[in-house]
């Protein structure tokens, strides 16, 4: 296997980035093309995450860059806009103080990966699998004391919430039918993976049927996976990225 080169971005407004002054889906598409033009990668794979999967989908779609676009995975995409009370529960969770959602979890992980209190938190929110993963494979652990990112910053993470939720009301699919790139679906659950008779939840069958049904507009078949035993906001790490980076590989040439 070749190295990979990765770029990790923040989307506008998230992790101290300045806000769009033009928050749709297709302009935070245009402005990463523009950035990987600057750049002159002449392709890429793009893997997003959650709220970012539709604008993956949008760079998929533009005319004079979709072909660049070597693969394109998704992981637990949010590919429709959200219901009423979720839209209200992001504007309230907005408005209380950064601390009382935040200080545990940071002071948990804001220790080393061997720590026992560590490996609870991160067994909460990644899944039980990502114990093993931080035993077994010392760059993995490394990745997991990273993940204390998304509770340190959350004051910066404000803009970008409210530019998502802006984002939703000027929302389409009309250019996802131009998306000639392959495309994996990973949706992840909190069940326990017990083999072909694994049970879903309600919810769980839901979100899968609902990305399905928003992927249907593309011009090619995607791929789903899903990963089992998942945390209450992440999922095991080491897993998640050996499927994805399985699909990238298989789509090189």
């Amino acid at each position: 296997m070749q190295p990979a080169r990765l770029l990790s971005l923040s989307r506008p407004g998230y992790l101290e980035s300045s806000t769009s002054h033009t928050p749709t889906f297709l302009a935070q598409a245009t402005a990463i093309a523009q950035l990987v033009e600057n750049l002159r990668l002449p392709s890429i794979h793009v893997i997003a995450h959650q709220v970012a999967a539709p604008v993956a989908l949008e760079m998929a779609g533009l005319a004079g860059f979709k072909q660049r676009i070597r693969s394109v995975s998704l992981i637990d995409p949010q590919l429709s806009p959200p219901g009423r009370s979720r839209k209200l529960s992001e504007r309230l969770s907005l408005m209380g103080p950064e601390w009382a959602r935040t200080r545990a979890a940071y002071n948990a992980l804001a220790r080393s990966a061997s720590d026992a209190y560590f490996q609870q938190v991160v067994s909460e929110i990644c899944g039980t699998e990502s114990i093993a993963e931080i035993k077994d494979d010392p760059a993995l652990a490394r990745l997991y004391e990273g993940i204390g990112v998304f509770f340190s910053h959350w004051n910066s993470r404000k803009p970008g919430v409210l530019t998502d939720i802006l984002m939703w009301d000027k929302f389409d699919r009309k250019s996802w039918s131009l998306v000639k790139a392959p495309v994996l679906c990973v949706t992840s659950t909190t069940q326990p993976d017990t083999g072909e008779n694994s049970v879903l939840t309600e919810g769980d069958v839901a979100r899968e049927e609902a990305a399905r049904a928003a992927l249907m507009s593309l011009r090619g078949e995607p791929e789903f996976a899903r990963i089992a035993g998942s945390g209450r906001m992440l999922f095991p790490l080491g897993r998640v990225s050996d499927i994805c980076l399985d699909f990238v590989y298989r789509h090189q040439a």
